[in-house]
């Protein structure tokens, strides 16, 4: 049981410091993680509160993880932890199926970078992330 929830705290963990660094400014790995369509164009540019806001969600999903293993039975019931990481893992998993455009595995656009590293690494990362939280629920 400590084993999958360690692996997501963590992945939940890293990826938020990363959206915490992009917010205040870093450019590291930004060209590879934004879905651009084929002329290079955006669909959308997040700003800087939108970026933190997705740092605190991760922030969350991390803290949810945790409470799986029941160390805040006294003041959140576990049953929350368990049902709030299936949503997580429901949220995960449609990520990965994706919008059919820009994001997931059945998306049409397949030459950019972005394209490049979601069949790559961005969406079989939200497939593991969505197994594990199926396997927190299910053995918790």
């Amino acid at each position: 049981m400590i084993f999958p929830v360690l692996i997501n705290t963590s992945i939940f963990i890293f990826l938020s410091f990363l959206h915490v660094y992009w917010a205040m400014g870093g450019t590291r790995g930004t060209n590879a993680v934004i879905p651009v369509l084929e002329g290079d164009d955006k669909p959308f540019e997040p700003g800087p509160l939108m970026t933190l806001s997705v740092a605190a969600g991760l922030g969350i999903f991390a803290f949810i993880m945790i409470g799986n293993l029941d160390i805040f039975k006294a003041y959140v019931s576990l049953t929350f932890f368990k049902y709030a990481t299936l949503v997580i893992g429901i949220i995960f998993t449609l990520r990965a199926i994706g919008d059919f455009k820009y994001i997931g595995f059945f998306k049409k656009t397949t030459g950019t970078l972005f394209a490049k590293n979601d069949t790559r690494y961005y969406s079989p990362l939200c497939l593991a992330i969505a197994f594990f939280c199926y396997l927190i629920f299910l053995i918790g």
